[in-house]
């Protein structure tokens, strides 16, 4: 695909874009199914899908029947009811006491967190005579949000006791599950497995109980119960940085903008950090940090041209960066890859998250900042 495919596809000016395969998208989600049946699979879509775009991801895991989508607070539920989007969304964040109505507006299950948020949504539900389906989560050991373990068999009995409100999950959330040797893990799940045990036996049957996240599905067989929540490894990088079958979603890809002949001793860009050591080609591309590629990039990461390496040269601007093609055939338009596959080679979210001192889950939310994105299939 060339520059201007990308320009004819979504109307942008600028010759950079993130393309973002849904067939990939789906073959991720039955190899996930595969490895966690008979468990249900959540797709957690926030963030703007880690920066992939909700709804077209959500349309698209919705025809493939996922069994539910996960949300950070209550708009993003809302965009994708708006988008016709029909699967049962959790809100995954506490509610605020001005947006419960938009829970019932748009259908919404709230997860509650506290004995506060509790009282909150039964005293709404009661005001407004309106059934509220409650997902209750207990803290076994992230200290971040969920209900302290002593407090839920209160919360339980609360729930039981209201006319109003009806329990339909109980979940906790892993915290060191990218690790999965990591020994907090046991010890998470020992403890919310003592936890599930205070559900009646029809609680058991009827609601989802759900404890980990990708990594926690895909390499902790004990904390799989009856659903499980799945976002980086929908998307195709596997939370513990191992080699997978699991296929990148997207790829960042753009048009040489340009081509500059500098003499030995140059200094270029900002600072003038990289220096030419002899008479050198630099390539001017459209896409910089104000599109989600790191500042840190500078100097230490690599992009693909030709099928070949050609490193950064200098610091990455807001929206263009600077790399060597000294001894390539390069000409303006030719594709470049900043994330994925060309030729033989390939960068993955990894790669560029260890060299920018971060994760890949920032690195994929970062490139949604302003990039056009292409569908494929288109």
């Amino acid at each position: 695909m060339t520059a201007s495919d990308a320009l004819a596809t979504d109307g942008s000016p600028r010759p950079a874009w993130a393309s973002i395969d849904l067939d990939a998208l789906a073959r991720n989600l039955s190899r996930v199914r595969a490895a966690v049946e008979p468990a249900g699979v959540l797709a957690v879509v926030k963030a703007d899908a880690y920066g992939h775009g909700s709804i077209p991801v959500a349309q698209r895991l919705a025809s493939e029947g996922v069994a539910a989508f996960g949300v950070a607070f209550a708009g993003e539920g809302a965009a994708l009811r708006g988008a016709a989007i029909e699967t049962p969304i959790l809100v995954l964040g506490p509610a605020q006491e001005g947006e419960l109505d938009s829970y019932r507006e748009h259908d919404l299950t709230p997860t509650i967190s506290d004995l506060e948020r509790l009282e909150l949504w039964q005293g709404w539900a009661e005001a407004h005579a309106a059934t509220v389906r409650v997902h209750l989560k207990v803290d076994t050991g992230m200290s971040r949000l969920g209900l302290r373990e002593e407090q839920l068999p209160e919360a339980l009995q609360r729930v039981r006791k209201s006319r109003w409100l009806e329990l339909t999950g109980l979940l906790s959330h892993l915290a060191e599950a990218d690790e999965p040797e990591s020994a907090a893990n046991p010890r998470q799940a020992e403890r919310f497995a003592e936890l599930v045990t205070l559900l009646t036996d029809a609680e058991r049957r009827q609601v989802h109980i759900h404890l980990a996240n990708s990594s926690g599905a895909l390499y902790l067989e004990g904390v799989r119960h009856t659903m499980i929540r799945s976002g980086l490894a929908l998307f195709g990088v596997d939370p513990a940085g191992r080699p997978t079958e699991l296929e990148p979603v997207m790829s960042v890809r753009a048009g040489v903008a340009a081509l500059r002949d500098v003499d030995a001793g140059a200094r270029v860009g900002y600072g003038g950090t990289w220096r030419a050591e002899r008479p050198s080609r630099l390539a001017v591309i459209p896409l910089g940090y104000g599109d989600g590629y790191p500042w840190r990039l500078s100097n230490r990461s690599s992009v693909l041209i030709g099928g070949r390496r050609a490193p950064l040269a200098g610091r990455v601007s807001m929206d263009m960066l600077l790399v060597d093609v000294t001894g390539q055939e390069v000409a303006l338009g030719d594709p470049v890859v900043l994330l994925g596959s060309q030729g033989d080679d390939a960068i993955d979210a990894w790669e560029l998250a260890r060299v920018a001192g971060t994760i890949p889950w920032e690195t994929l939310c970062l490139f949604g900042l302003r990039l056009p994105r292409r569908y494929l299939p288109s």
